[in-house]
C-alpha cells in the first residue's frame, strides 16, 4: 500500500536525522539478515563467557565485575533483530531472531546454574536481591536505554561506541539470566522469578522501542525480499524452517498483518505491567509506611530507649522500650496502633515494653549481658585450623601495623570473619572513631596483601571516660554499651564509687550501676564524689580532684608573700 507523499517524506527526514539515509535500509536490514559461521562463533562465546563472568560477579557481590560482563554479553544484537523483523513484515529474520534469543536464554539461565551448584558459598547478597524485585520504574527506564540502543543500531561506526557501551550498562539482560540460574542452582522459586520477570521486562522494552522506531523510521518500505530468499535458501535450511517461514509470511502478508506484527509487542508489553505496577505499589506503599512509623513513635510522650521496626509485603511489626509505667505502655501501644491504622490502614503488630527508671533498665541490660551456653562446633581437622590460624594472625598483624593509633588508639583485638563473600575485619580500640576517609585508606592498603577488598568494623570506645550528670538513662546505656565491647580485652577498668550517705532512689540506682560491674576482673577500685569510670590499657591513673577535668594536672600552691619588715 502507497502512503501518501508527506508521510514518506516525513519517514526519510526521521531516518536520517537517526543516522541512517534512506538508501541504506536494505543494507541495515542485511546485516541482521545475513550469517556466516564466524558471526555464530563470536556471538555464543561472548554470550558463555558474559554468563560465566556475570555468575561469578552476582555471587561475590562486585558491581565492577557485573559490569563487565554487561559490556561483554551480545544478546542486545538478536532482540534489535526481532523489533527490525516485526517492523518490517521479514518472517525469517523474526524466526531466526526469536530462536536465538530463546537459545541464548537457555544457555544463560542453564550454565549458571550449573556454575552455582559447584561453588563452594552461596549468599543472597545485595546484587543478587536487587535483581528480583522489579517495578515500573524498570521498564520506562529499560524503555530509554532500549532507545539509545536503536540509536547505536542505526549509526554503526566508532562514534557510537560509547553510546552502545552506555546502553549495555543501563538495561541489563545477561545478569538477571543469571540471577534466574542462582535461583534454579539453589531451588529458590521466588529469586528465580523476580530475575525472569526483569529480564522479560528489559527484552519487551526492546522489542517494542524498536519496532517503534524502525517502523516510524520506514524501514519497512525496504525491498528485502530477494535477501530474504537467498538466506533462506543459502546453506539448506530444514523442512521445519521453511513451513513456518512460510505460515509466517503469509501471516505477515494479511490484509491485517501489519496490524497484527505492531500489536504483538503491546501483547507483551501488557502481560508485564501488571506485575510491575503491583511491585511499584509495594515499594511506595513499604515508604510510606516506615515514614508513618517513624512519625508515630516520634509522637509517642514518653521517653523511648530503642526500637525495632519491620515492614514488608503488607506487615508492620514494631517493637519498643519506653520509660514510664505498664499503663504508660499500654497506651502508647494503643495509640500507636491507631495512628498506624488510621494512616497505613494496615494492622500492625506492636509489641510495647516498660522500664520504670534507669536503675532498672540497667539492671535489664546486665540480665543481657550473661553469656549463654551454646554448643561448641565440631573442631576441623588440625592442618586446616592451623592454616586459618596462620591466616588470622597475619591479617591481625598487618592491621597492628598500618593502623593510625597515633589518632584512634593502639588496635585492643583484631577480629578476621569469613563468613559470606567479604572477609569483615572487626578492630576494637579505645579512642575516637576513624573516619570514612582513613577507614578507605586502611582497606585500600589490605587489598593486595589479603587478595580481597574487606569490609572494616571500627569498634572505636568512645569516649574513654564515662561520668554520672543528670542523664542517668544514657550513663548506664553508654556504660553497658562500653563495657560489652572491651569484655573479651585487657582493658582496665578504673572506677570511682561514691563515698558517703546517699538517698533512698540513688542507693537504688548505685545498686544496679554495681550489678553492671560484677565480675569484671581488670577493675580498680577507688572512692570519690560521684560515680566515674575510665577505660585504660595501663595501670588507672590518680584519682582527679572535684571540680577539676580529666587528665588535668596538678595545681601548684600560690605564692607567699614574705611579712614586711620591721620600721
Amino acid at each position: 500500500m502507497e502512503l501518501p507523499a508527506p508521510i514518506t517524506r516525513a519517514q526519510d527526514r526521521l531516518s536520517t536525522l537517526l543516522g541512517c539515509a534512506p538508501e541504506r535500509r536494505v543494507e541495515l536490514v542485511r546485516a541482521m539478515l545475513v550469517r556466516n559461521i564466524e558471526e555464530a562463533t563470536s556471538y555464543w562465546l561472548q554470550l558463555g563467557v558474559s554468563v560465566g563472568i556475570a555468575t561469578l560477579g552476582l555471587v561475590v557481590g562486585s558491581s565492577a565485575v557485573i559490569i563487565g560482563a554487561m559490556l561483554v554479553a551480545p544478546l542486545m544484537g538478536p532482540i534489535l533483530a526481532l523489533g527490525m523483523g516485526l517492523a518490517t513484515g521479514a518472517p525469517f529474520l523474526v524466526l531466526r531472531a526469536a530462536s536465538r534469543v530463546l537459545l541464548s536464554v537457555g544457555i544463560a539461565v542453564g550454565g549458571s546454574a550449573l556454575v552455582t551448584r559447584f561453588l563452594p558459598y552461596l549468599e543472597l547478597n545485595a546484587e543478587i536481591a536487587a535483581r528480583t524485585s522489579p517495578t515500573l520504574l524498570d521498564l520506562i527506564t529499560a524503555a530509554f536505554c532500549a532507545m539509545a540502543g536503536v540509536y547505536a543500531a542505526m549509526r554503526p561506526g566508532s562514534d557510537t561506541a560509547t553510546t552502545a557501551a552506555g546502553t549495555s550498562i543501563g538495561i541489563s539482560l545477561v545478569p538477571p539470566l543469571c540471577v534466574v540460574g542462582y535461583g534454579v542452582g539453589t531451588a529458590s522459586r521466588d529469586v528465580a522469578a523476580g530475575a525472569g520477570l526483569l529480564f522479560v521486562t528489559n527484552l519487551v522494552a526492546i522489542v517494542l522501542i524498536a519496532t517503534l522506531f524502525f517502523t516510524l523510521a520506514g524501514f519497512y518500505r525496504a525491498s528485502i525480499v530477494a535477501i530474504e530468499r537467498e538466506e533462506l535458501d543459502r546453506g539448506g535450511r530444514g523442512i521445519a524452517t521453511r513451513f513456518l517461514a512460510s505460515r509466517l509470511a503469509r501471516t505477515f502478508g494479511s490484509r491485517r498483518g501489519a496490524l497484527l506484527r505492531l500489536l504483538m509487542p503491546f501483547a507483551l508489553l501488557a502481560g508485564v505491567y501488571f506485575p510491575l505496577r503491583s511491585g511499584l505499589e509495594e515499594v511506595a506503599w513499604q515508604v510510606g509506611a516506615r515514614s508513618a512509623v517513624r512519625a508515630a513513635i516520634t509522637a509517642i510522650a514518653s521517653p523511648i530507649v530503642e526500637t525495632r521496626t519491620r515492614v514488608e509485603r503488607g506487615q508492620i511489626e514494631v517493637v519498643a522500650v519506653i520509660v514510664g509505667s505498664a499503663a504508660d505502655a499500654s497506651e502508647a501501644k494503643a495509640a500507636l496502633e491507631r495512628q498506624l491504622r488510621d494512616v497505613v490502614r494496615t494492622p500492625a503488630r506492636v509489641e510495647m515494653m516498660a522500664v520504670p527508671d534507669a536503675a532498672t533498665f540497667a539492671g535489664l541490660e546486665a540480665e543481657l549481658r550473661t553469656p549463654v551456653p551454646v554448643a561448641a562446633p565440631p573442631a576441623p581437622e588440625a592442618t586446616q585450623a592451623e592454616r586459618v590460624a596462620r591466616a588470622r594472625a597475619d591479617v591481625a598483624r598487618l592491621v597492628s601495623e598500618r593502623w593510625p593509633a597515633s589518632a584512634a588508639g593502639a588496635p585492643l583485638t583484631i577480629e578476621l570473619e569469613t563468613v559470606g563473600a567479604v572477609p569483615t575485619l572487626r578492630v576494637l580500640h579505645l579512642g575516637p572513631p576513624l573516619g570514612l576517609a582513613a577507614v578507605e585508606t586502611l582497606v585500600r592498603s589490605l587489598e593486595g596483601e589479603i587478595g580481597a577488598v574487606p569490609r572494616l568494623v571500627d569498634d572505636a570506645v568512645f569516649p574513654t571516660v564515662l561520668e554520672r550528670g543528670k542523664d542517668d538513662l544514657r550513663f548506664v546505656s553508654d556504660l553497658t554499651r562500653h563495657l560489652g565491647m572491651v569484655a573479651a580485652s585487657d582493658v582496665n577498668v578504673c572506677v570511682t564509687v561514691p563515698r558517703g550517705p546517699r538517698a533512698a532512689r540513688t542507693r537504688a540506682f548505685d545498686a544496679a550501676v554495681q550489678g553492671l560491674l560484677e565480675g569484671l576482673d581488670a577493675m580498680t577500685r577507688r572512692e570519690g564524689e560521684e560515680w566515674r569510670v575510665e577505660l585504660t590499657e595501663g595501670e588507672c591513673p590518680a584519682p582527679v580532684p572535684a571540680g577539676e577535668p580529666p587528665g588535668a594536672a596538678p595545681k601548684a600552691p600560690a605564692p607567699t608573700k614574705p611579712p614586711p619588715s620591721g620600721g
